[in-house]
């Protein structure tokens, strides 16, 4: 390899370490937004059921690409709560079955412990 080649390529190659330390340095200082996702399971119409499950995969979809972090999905109802393992897929929101009656108390409870969260409910569509 000549001279001129050996310099091209060690430019080249210090140019993208270089482009590699600052994109993880920026990734570092400026992390995505961490969001809990709370999901209220009490009875919907099967079509508003639909516009929340179709709201979360925008929020899947955001987490997939790095935009936002979703750091946990809280599902719950009268009946309790449950936090749900991983990220959920949308598909396994979309097939949750609802029941029962909204609970207030809970979702107060958990706005309160989570005040930052993501609130997916029938009660605000």
């Amino acid at each position: 390899m000549n001279k001129l080649n050996r310099k091209l390529v060690t430019t080249l190659g210090l140019g993208w370490l270089v482009f590699g330390i600052v994109g993880g340095a920026i990734a570092f200082v400026f992390p995505p937004t961490q969001i809990t996702v709370l999901i209220d399971r009490s009875f919907c119409p099967q079509d508003q059921w639909q516009a929340i499950a179709s709201t979360y995969n925008d929020l899947y979809q955001q987490h997939q690409n790095r935009d936002l972090q979703i750091k946990e999905v809280i599902v719950f109802g009268d009946l309790g709560q449950e936090i749900l393992s991983g990220v959920p897929l949308p598909d396994t929101v979309r097939s949750l079955n609802t029941y029962g009656r909204s609970n207030q108390e809970r979702l107060k409870q958990l706005q309160s412990t989570y005040p930052l969260a993501k609130l997916l409910s029938c009660q605000s569509q």
